[in-house]
């Protein structure tokens, strides 16, 4: 029975010490029928102890004044959870031994003829008002208790919190709320509407009519709804929720800091920022380094077929050929390997294997003996090939960095043979206009539409024309690169089917951007 009433949480009555017809618990029930409660009768003294905290009234059966029983009402007296009157009753008929007992702790003591239904009708309205008072006081308890586990909850937490009641009165202010507010926060007092709390706090902060702030937070307060986030007058950082409660029970507040969240929050995304730039820059380094020695590969190619081309020649030819012409090939077999040389250890042993970036080295260079040269090695490989090469009108001198341009002026030479059909002449002219130098490639080969120029020179970029024909695609992106380094332009001309004009632009001495 006990259970049963605790889990359906109605009012109930607890009866102690009756006898096994349960005479007192009949005729106490035959009073209190036809009420919200339920009587529940006990047979022993721990039971009782564990129900009395809810039970509205306490009637305990006494026989004489050495009942053991009586010991139970000190108990009760001493219990501040027990807040139900503990009534004795007793079939004693004499008023002393009433009045002994009623001593040793009851809050009052009834005689059992007044339980005769109808005998005392009065008695019904007594012991109704019994119930009345102990049910006020149970409710009472219970709202004390779920306001101190309510502050405790609060107390425990580390934000600051303020509730307000349903009519908007301040009804609780924590501990943390006060000591946010140090000058006012003790003279927030329950029973302050919403905008005396405001006003005052706000006032502490130095934030006062005129002020932005004044009237975005008087607003929010106004409401008493959702989020803001508020900088105090010592740069702290106030996150600020309002919410109504469940039920009609009022509104919370809670002020956190989040100064330090802030600053965190600030400094990894900064973090973020700077390993994502740096993920991207080694991603980008990555992409570089391979499409470098994929390029330096490729390049490797025209120094090995003008050693291939020669070292054939010499082969099948040596007896016919004169001494002369022997030392003339095994010379350009000779530049050819340099060249090898040269991008092996001054390219790929380059910062560029490690880091993607390629660093120029500029030095003295004899652009029109480089031109020259490379211009007659492709003739003697390309027999079949007219290239006529002019330099007269270059200086002496240029200052760049050899390795580099050797490469671009071979790709760009080698392009010219490769797409070069029938009756095919090359035509290569370089000269000087002011500080810069001038280099043209012109062919009358299979040349480029019109509407694939502008991609020419993107990475792996071929154009329609050159189908069928072999090749990396990726020769005139890494000479618009290395000509890039020198702070050069390329640019290109061509009509389909009537050759091709690539023009380079070039400092005469290569100074680096500032």
């Amino acid at each position: 029975m006990h259970e049963e009433a605790k889990t359906e949480r109605r009012p109930y009555v607890a009866i102690f010490g009756d006898n096994e017809k349960q005479e007192a618990a009949k005729a106490v029930w035959s009073l209190l029928s036809g009420h919200d409660l339920k009587l529940i009768s006990v047979n022993t003294a721990r039971e009782l102890e564990e129900i009395a905290p809810d039970a509205v009234l306490i009637l305990i059966v006494v026989r004489g004044v050495n009942d053991k029983n009586n010991e139970l009402a000190q108990r009760f007296l001493r219990d501040p959870r027990v807040v139900a009157d503990v009534v004795a009753l007793s079939g004693e008929p004499d008023v002393h031994a009433r009045v002994k007992i009623l001593s040793s702790g009851y809050d009052a003591i009834f005689r059992m003829d007044f339980l005769e239904y109808g005998e005392f009708p009065d008695f019904k309205t007594v012991l109704l008002n019994k119930v009345e008072k102990g049910f006020i006081s149970l409710e009472n308890r219970i709202q004390q208790e779920e306001y101190a586990r309510f502050k405790a909850a609060l107390a425990a937490s580390s934000d600051a919190f303020i509730v307000f009641d349903d009519h908007r009165r301040l009804f609780f202010v924590s501990e943390h709320y006060r000591k946010a507010y140090p000058l006012c926060g003790g003279r927030l007092a329950r029973g302050m509407t919403v905008m005396e709390a405001f006003e005052m706090c706000s006032a502490e902060q130095g934030v006062t009519e005129g002020d932005l702030r004044y009237s975005i937070l008087q607003a929010f307060w106004n409401r008493l709804e959702g989020e803001i986030e508020f900088e105090t007058a010592d740069s702290r950082i106030w996150h600020i929720r309002a919410k109504k409660l469940p039920g009609g029970q009022g509104y919370i507040v809670t002020t956190t800091d989040v100064t330090k969240y802030r600053s965190q929050q600030e400094e990894l995304e900064k973090k973020s920022a700077d390993l994502a730039k740096a993920l991207e820059k080694e991603q980008e380094a990555g992409a570089i380094q391979k499409q470098f020695i994929n390029m330096i590969s490729h390049e490797f190619r025209t120094p090995l077929s003008i050693i291939d081309g020669n070292a054939q020649i010499l082969y099948k030819r040596a007896d016919s050929l004169d001494q002369n012409t022997i030392r003339k090939r095994c010379r350009t077999m000779r530049n050819a390997v340099s060249r090898l040389i040269a991008m092996m250890e001054g390219v790929l042993s380059s910062s560029m294997l490690r880091t993607g970036d390629l660093t120029l080295t500029p030095e003295p260079v004899d652009l029109k003996g480089l031109m020259n040269e490379l211009c007659e090695e492709h003739a003697d490989l390309n027999p079949d090939h007219k290239i006529i090469c002019d330099t007269a009108g270059l200086p002496d001198q240029c200052h760049l960095d050899r390795k580099l341009i050797t490469i671009v002026l071979g790709n760009l030479l080698s392009n010219a043979v490769k797409f070069t059909g029938k009756n095919p002449q090359i035509r290569v002219r370089g000269w000087q206009e002011k500080d810069r130098i001038i280099v043209e490639f012109q062919d009358n080969g299979i040349g480029i539409s019109a509407n694939e120029i502008p991609r020419i020179f993107d990475r792996y970029y071929r154009a329609s024309t050159s189908s069928g024909i072999p090749g990396t695609d990726i020769g005139l992106n890494l000479a618009k690169h290395l000509i890039d380094l020198h702070n050069g332009k390329i640019s290109v001309q061509s009509d389909k089917g009537k050759g091709s004009k690539f023009v380079i632009s070039l400092p005469i001495s290569y100074k680096e951007d500032r």
